[in-house]
């Protein structure tokens, strides 16, 4: 078991709609950081969002955002990002599977721990990136939106961090998958 808590970091939560179904990010903010850090990681998460402007569904829609500071479970309101564009990728010709389908952006903290983020309402799967995530993944080299993301992931202030606490760093890939939860409730 590991040594520190899930609520050891401060969390920010987004909440968003795609293809009919509701889903939540969570971002995790350095101990300490306080309502800078969270201004700051809400600045991020714009620009994260508009790098993938092009990949995100034209009926993507952030629904409300949760803050909880660290060694707390209670999330109350924050704010959403501000001036982030629509997404402009057309719905697909098949939004039932495509609804099913996740992009997750992975890296470690520098201490070790898993960092992971699942995405959905994009064209990163293997149907609507085609090819290039063939292999259920794709590269920064094979998408300049999946490059400029991972980028943003990795720069900028405040660091993401894994639940260690640590700064995350993230791979220059972002897998690809059906989600089964979502699958079974599709069926």
């Amino acid at each position: 078991m590991a040594d520190f808590a899930p609520n050891f970091t401060a969390r920010y939560k987004l909440r968003y709609s795609s293809l009919g179904h509701t889903h939540t990010m969570q971002w995790r903010i350095a101990r300490g950081a306080g309502a800078t850090g969270l201004a700051n990681m809400i600045l991020k998460v714009a620009a994260f969002l508009n790098s993938l402007t092009a990949s995100r569904f034209t009926d993507w829609t952030m629904l409300s955002a949760t803050y909880a500071p660290e060694d707390s479970d209670i999330f109350l309101a924050a704010g959403t990002p501000s001036g982030v564009a629509a997404g402009t990728a057309v719905i697909p010709a098949q939004p039932i599977s495509e609804s099913t389908a996740s992009c997750g952006f992975v890296g470690r903290s520098i201490a070790g721990q898993k960092a992971r983020m699942f995405m959905y309402g994009t064209l990163f799967s293997v149907e609507g990136i085609g090819t290039a995530g063939d292999n259920f993944r794709v590269t920064g080299a094979e998408s300049g939106a999946a490059a400029a993301a991972i980028a943003i992931l990795n720069s900028s202030s405040p660091s993401i961090v894994a639940s260690d606490g640590n700064n995350a760093v993230w791979y220059n890939y972002v897998n690809l998958k059906y989600n089964d939860y979502w699958v079974r409730k599709s069926r």
